[in-house]
């Protein structure tokens, strides 16, 4: 049946999805009395228990997994593990991109460096924890002039390498720790 065909009635206009709908959630019938008198809905009812037994009994079969499939699934769960970790994984439908966590953190770098009031700039990526392919954490390390509010410039910071990364990089950053370590 199609997804446009509209749905099956009975003779008697009950809708044969409704009947089933009844048998597999076990539940009451919407009119009980029309039910218990109408040979339409009983015999169709009859049908569908003895079918849905049958569905039922297929269920409580236990599944065999074929021999080695767990082993090769682990595998490339660990090979996408590792690539998670030290790579953000860009997909696209001719192939797959890997930008290095050193390279997104050379980037960060270099874009907080050119903050104003800041001196020194040192950043570090890592996997986002859990693991995603396309997702990290940074941890920003600075030095700074003497005399800016430090949490707006960290702010300042923050907000240009949050806006600035995913755009040169296509890697999503979820946290932005970041440290002054020293006045200049």
């Amino acid at each position: 049946m199609a997804m446009t065909d509209p749905p099956k009635a009975l003779s008697c206009g009950v809708r044969l999805a409704e009947l089933l709908a009844q048998i597999a959630d076990d539940a009451p019938p919407a009119d009980e009395a029309h039910q218990l008198t109408c040979p339409y809905c009983q015999t169709a009812l009859r049908r569908l228990r003895a079918g849905w037994a049958s569905v039922t009994e297929l269920t409580n079969q236990p599944v065999t997994v074929p021999g080695g499939l767990t082993a090769l699934i682990m595998t490339r769960v660990r090979a996408l593990a590792v690539q998670a970790a030290d790579f953000v994984l860009l997909g696209h439908p001719r192939g797959e991109t890997r930008v290095s966590h050193a390279v997104i953190g050379r980037i960060a770098q270099r874009l907080a460096h050119a903050v104003p009031g800041v001196v020194f700039a040192s950043a570090r990526a890592q996997a986002h924890s859990p693991p995603q392919p396309y997702r990290i954490d940074l941890s920003i390390q600075l030095v700074v002039t003497f005399g800016p509010v430090l949490h707006r410039l960290s702010e300042a910071v923050r907000d240009t390498v949050q806006r600035q990364t995913p755009r040169l990089s296509g890697a999503q950053i979820d946290r932005i720790d970041i440290t002054i370590d020293d006045l200049a």
